[in-house]
């Protein structure tokens, strides 16, 4: 027997155990969903009167929604199986990131955005007074990227990056 096909069955091996256990996460709910983002369109505004963005790109497997950040912009991610919880980091367009406190990941029912989309979701603040070590500025540079994980009680995570393309 040739010494490089132990080695083959032992790779193909790993490759099944990991897509298996992928799949089960899978099937378990545990696979994070990004519902969109919510802005106020005309100045400040309460998370009530906040509308749901309609625009925005897709950067490989990233959708990117245009918001203004009058005062702040919410995402909203949310999962088949209920998770325990949520962290999130922003990312600019120059590498730099901060992660988002606790207080501005706010879990479902708490946030006060009404849509149906995001009433069922965790909402990830997006508060350009918490980011300000992020670059803010035209073109590429107005994208922030937020990559949120989730939780769950028997230790799964799962992470999964969106985008707000700032206007205004």
């Amino acid at each position: 027997m040739p010494k490089c096909v132990p080695a083959l069955v032992i790779c193909v091996l790993a490759t099944s155990l990991a897509g298996c256990a992928a799949l089960r996460q899978n099937m378990r709910g545990q696979e994070l969903s990004y519902r969109g983002a919510w802005h106020c369109e005309a100045g400040s505004c309460k998370a009530g009167d906040m509308v749901k963005s309609t625009s925005g790109t897709r950067e490989g497997t990233v959708n990117i929604n245009t918001v203004k950040l009058a005062p702040k912009a919410g995402m909203a991610f949310t999962a088949a199986a209920p998770f325990d919880t949520l962290t999130a980091t922003a990312r600019d367009c120059k590498g730099e990131s901060v992660e988002i406190s606790s207080a501005n990941i706010i879990a479902p029912g708490d946030h006060g955005i009404r849509d149906q989309d995001a009433r069922e979701s965790w909402v990830v603040w997006v508060d350009p007074s918490e980011l300000s070590g992020l670059e803010r500025g035209k073109g590429a540079c107005a994208v922030w990227k937020v990559e949120a994980t989730a939780t769950w009680s028997d230790g799964a995570s799962y992470s999964l990056t969106a985008g707000v393309d700032i206007k205004g």
